[in-house]
């Protein structure tokens, strides 16, 4: 049975290996843990994690705010993932779903999500999940060390 819980310190290396799957590269495991725990902590931030028989199989990040341009508080996924073996049963529903209950309580007017161009399949779950394509992003890396 398939659990959406609040995610955990503990369940720090299972999602470290949810984001590294979703983004197909590893990241440098002590600024992650530091930005983990950050992120965790704040009143702003909630992660969820799909848990299955103790294990971490799914995740999400949702982020709070409030932006002048819709004059009301928001709520942005920014990360949503499950692991590949456990695709196809409905658990990025599930973490959506919470993540939409979740933004719901909070007085949320909008939820937003962003999504890479080249992960055609979630946008197409996107859209069955009644998010419409409506913005483009545009990203400019910067030179910086700082995290």
């Amino acid at each position: 049975m398939i659990k959406i819980r609040s995610a955990e310190l503990s369940d720090e290396a299972e999602i470290y290996s949810l984001i590294a799957e979703l983004e197909e590269k590893e990241f440098d495991g002590s600024i992650f843990a530091r930005i983990f725990r950050e992120n965790i902590s704040s009143p702003d931030i909630r992660y969820f994690a799909a848990e299955e028989n103790g294990r971490v199989i799914g995740f999400a990040s949702v982020h709070f705010q409030k932006l002048l341009h819709h004059a009301s508080l928001i709520a942005e996924i920014q990360e949503l993932v499950v692991m590949k073996e456990a695709r196809g049963r409905k658990i990025g529903k599930m973490l959506l779903d919470r993540a939409k209950a979740e933004s719901e309580k909070l007085g949320c007017t909008q939820m937003e999500v962003c999504c890479n161009k080249r992960r055609i399949s979630s946008h197409a779950f996107y859209e069955s999940q009644g998010l419409i394509a409506s913005h483009y992003k545009f990203c400019l890396p910067l030179k910086t060390n700082n995290a």
